[in-house]
């Protein structure tokens, strides 16, 4: 089956999200998407639901920049170098995502210089300054390793969430399945840039938080 999951989402486990996790059934239903996957910062999710799919997974601060990790229920300690947080995601069951390869504002893992093999790279990032660079560096090095290239918004506001997203052809709605499917390849990016008045309205979030 093809499953449409927009794979790094962050809710208000992150410090800058304004996303409550009980809001994202309805925002599903409303964008036609079948689940996402919430990789906040250097803290594991711990959302369940029965409406929807639900990836557990992280987002990890290394030395070099963010590594994601889905599939992981636990803790990954941030500040390691990137080859050993991937090390660290593999031997806790997950799957290794490198996120915003080529964005300048975020902090980020040249996938070139990795010894530890990541399972896909995030091609397609929309909340990426320079989006559609961005998005062809970041295919040239999925081509150059042989690696899945799939995507996500980087949503922290409930307006993002699957402004990008990945097919996953996936033989259930299992988290199993989905993962062994990302591994597989059986993957596509899909989704654009979000647009300027949706990143002013973080911004406008952001400040009234402060």
């Amino acid at each position: 089956m093809k499953l449409k999951i927009d794979l790094h989402v962050h809710t208000t486990g992150s410090r800058d999200a304004f996303l409550e996790p009980d809001q994202l059934p309805l925002i599903l239903k409303e964008r036609g998407l079948d689940g996402v996957a919430i990789t906040n910062h250097d803290a594991p999710t711990e959302v369940t639901s029965l409406e929807t799919i639900i990836l557990p997974g992280i987002e990890v601060s290394t030395r070099q920049g963010h590594i994601i990790g889905l599939g992981i229920s636990g803790p990954i300690a941030k500040g390691s170098t990137a080859d050993d947080t991937i090390s660290l995601i593999h031997r806790a069951g997950g799957i290794a995502i490198v996120p915003h390869p080529f964005d300048p504002i975020s902090p980020c893992v040249n996938p070139l210089r990795l010894i530890s093999r990541p399972e896909a790279i995030e091609t397609i990032n929309s909340d990426a300054l320079f989006f559609s660079l961005n998005a062809a560096v970041a295919k040239r090095m999925a081509d150059r390793l042989g690696l899945p290239m799939v995507a996500g918004s980087d949503s922290h506001i409930p307006e993002t969430v699957g402004d990008a997203y990945t097919l996953i052809d996936s033989d259930s709605k299992s988290v199993s399945d989905i993962l062994s499917a990302i591994r597989a390849g059986s993957v596509e990016p899909a989704g654009g840039p979000t647009p300027l008045s949706k990143k002013l309205l973080k911004v406008a979030r952001t400040l009234r938080s402060l």
